[in-house]
């Protein structure tokens, strides 16, 4: 067979084909998501020029960039995935309530030993 490499007691071993980690990471920028840090980046500069320029709103937008950010960098640390199981989450809400259904159909309860009678 080509392309299979022989072991020394003369079996063969399938062909392995290597995958770089860059396929298989995940897309993050400056260690969080990157939609949501883009996402971050726009209403903290819509904020800034969009009410105007002052030192207030450029304090307030400093400090939500910062702490918006690092809070992503939190979600992206606890699972990098977040964003995209959220929306999964929500999408499929509908088919899996979160809580027990009132109404449940009684357990068939099948006798372990036949019962002579």
């Amino acid at each position: 067979m080509e392309g299979a490499e022989t072991t020394p007691r003369g079996g063969e071993r399938p062909r392995t084909i290597p995958i770089h980690q860059a396929l298989t990471r995940p897309v993050l920028l400056a260690g969080a998501d990157r939609e949501l840090v883009l996402a971050n980046g726009v209403v903290v500069t819509a904020l800034l020029f969009g009410i105007g320029l002052s030192w207030y709103t450029a304090a307030v937008s400093a400090v939500l960039l910062g702490v918006g950010h690092v809070a992503l960098v939190l979600l992206a640390k606890h699972d990098p995935e977040i964003r995209r199981l959220y929306v999964r989450h929500i999408q499929l809400q509908a088919f899996y309530p979160g809580a027990a259904r009132e109404v449940r159909r009684a357990p068939v309860v099948h006798a372990s030993v036949p019962v002579a009678e």
